[in-house]
């Protein structure tokens, strides 16, 4: 019996090798499904029976599998706004739909086939902890003597360096110093010494003050002011000289010269006669026009008279009529004078004004109370000048001034 064991134990052992050294031979292709029965890749798969079924579109799952090779599985819909599901499959759950966590708004809602898409809030940028984790962290604001190389995005944090004449401190990495109590040290020695830095020896480089870059334009504006104060000057000099009544200031004016010739003319022959007697009279004069006599039968000087009526008819002429009132107003006609004339000459406006002007001329009327005197002439014309009417001043200045 022994024997037998011994012999039923070495074939046991033979017929398991055999059987180890076929199952090694065997090709496996032959366990794989006919090649008619193979699906069409990425649009269907094997179910657990063989069948080849289509697979469902993205934002549904699976349901029930199909029954025949081709035949559509049984799919429902994944629900909105709660799960999706972003590509075809042949799963019988839908994915959850993202939340968004602190810091974060919702860029695009949640679908069916597309997943809730979040972004940081502005101020913030997103750190991403893992494959699946991420927050939202506030932006980096550039402290003091740094400067910004890179804004804050979505993606990425603030990016600083230091200022020129600063360097980055190494035991406190968010700390930039200024250059001036940089030690001998080769912690900013490196950074300072640059030629945008001071160099960190005892004495450092004179810090830019933007001088150099300024200086072109301020010396540009000081001659562009300059030259503006001088045009001002220039305009008002004129401006003066044209408001002077023409030859107030080479020659007398009408009283004085009409009180004093003769006395001038006495006083002059008196001291020099035969000078006085050999010289003749100027053809031309701003007041008045004289002949050329000897000085022994020279008459006072006498201007030409200016006819009041002809003088008012002519301001009537050139000043517009809502302006005559103001005129009148400012050479000392009282209102109620003004008044009067509007009543008794309602229908004819510039009757009125006629009487206005009449009036403040005749109270210093001379030869028989209708010739204007010449101090009057010259008060109207700087009223006119006054009220910016300096055209009709030259005007009048024109036609009876110089005569």
């Amino acid at each position: 019996m022994d024997v037998l064991r011994g012999k039923w134990k070495e074939k046991c052992i033979l017929n398991v090798c055999a059987l180890l050294v076929l199952c090694w031979s065997v090709d496996p292709y032959l366990l794989a499904p006919p090649e008619g029965s193979q699906c069409p890749d990425g649009s269907h798969y094997h179910n657990a029976n063989g069948t080849c079924c289509r697979k469902c579109h993205e934002g549904f799952k699976l349901k029930e599998h199909c029954t025949k090779d081709g035949e559509n599985s049984q799919c429902v819909p994944c629900e909105e706004g709660r799960t999706y599901r972003e590509k075809s499959n042949y799963v019988k759950t839908c994915l959850r739909c993202t939340l968004c966590v602190d810091n974060e708004e919702e860029e695009s809602p949640c679908k069916k086939s597309r997943n809730t898409v979040c972004r940081c809030k502005k101020g913030f940028y997103k750190n991403r902890i893992n494959s699946e984790t991420r927050e939202c962290l506030s932006c980096k604001t550039c402290g003091p003597g740094e400067r910004e190389t890179q804004p804050c995005t979505q993606e990425s944090d603030t990016v600083c360096e230091c200022k020129d004449f600063y360097f980055r401190d190494k035991k406190n990495n968010k700390t930039c110093l200024p250059c001036k109590i940089c030690e001998l040290t080769a912690d900013c020695q490196q950074e300072c010494s640059s030629g945008t830095h001071p160099t960190p020896n005892g004495v450092a480089k004179p810090e830019d003050t933007g001088w150099d870059v300024w200086s072109p334009y301020l010396l540009a504006v000081s001659v562009c002011v300059c030259v503006l104060l001088l045009v001002v000057v220039g305009i008002m000099g004129v401006l003066v000289v044209r408001r002077k009544p023409k030859g107030s200031s080479s020659f007398p004016s009408v009283e004085i010269t009409s009180q004093g010739s003769e006395t001038s003319t006495r006083r002059l022959i008196q001291e020099d006669p035969e000078n006085v007697l050999n010289q003749s009279i100027p053809s031309y004069s701003p007041v008045c026009e004289c002949e050329q006599e000897p000085l022994s039968k020279l008459p006072d000087c006498v201007p030409k008279e200016t006819k009041i009526s002809e003088l008012i008819y002519s301001v009537l002429d050139q000043v517009p009529p809502r302006h005559v009132k103001e005129l009148v107003r400012s050479l000392g006609v009282s209102d109620i004078v003004i008044e009067r004339a509007e009543n008794d000459h309602l229908r004819d406006t510039k009757e009125a004004q006629y009487q206005m002007l009449r009036i403040w001329a005749k109270g210093n009327a001379q030869g028989g109370g209708e010739v204007l005197a010449r101090p009057l002439l010259y008060h109207l014309l700087d009223k006119l000048r006054d009220m910016d009417l300096g055209g009709t001043a030259e005007e009048l200045e024109t036609k009876y001034g110089d005569q």
